[in-house]
């Protein structure tokens, strides 16, 4: 069984500004912002992780309930992948 891993695209421009972080795509021109928590699944991003491992990781640095917390982060996994700003790897 393949396990799938996630990682930050290499192409995507970004700084951190305090708790938060903005990004910029080159190539498409598309410029977003991630607030506190979005920034912290940024910066676990930044090595290979599975989803469940992510969710482990931010099930102790925020007070939330597992299902929340497997719900929003699949979906916001999703939402990047959709933009290409994480991309799957093995």
């Amino acid at each position: 069984m393949i396990i799938k891993k996630f990682t930050q695209n290499r192409k995507i421009i970004y700084s951190k500004i305090g708790d938060e972080v903005v990004m910029m795509d080159m190539e498409s021109g598309f410029y977003f912002g991630l607030n506190t928590i979005g920034s912290a699944i940024w910066d676990k991003l930044a090595s290979p992780i599975t989803a469940h491992e992510l969710v482990e990781v931010l099930m102790k640095d925020f007070s939330v309930e597992r299902i929340v917390c497997e719900s929003d982060t699949h979906e916001f996994l999703n939402l990047l992948l959709e933009r290409e700003i994480i991309k799957e790897v093995e």
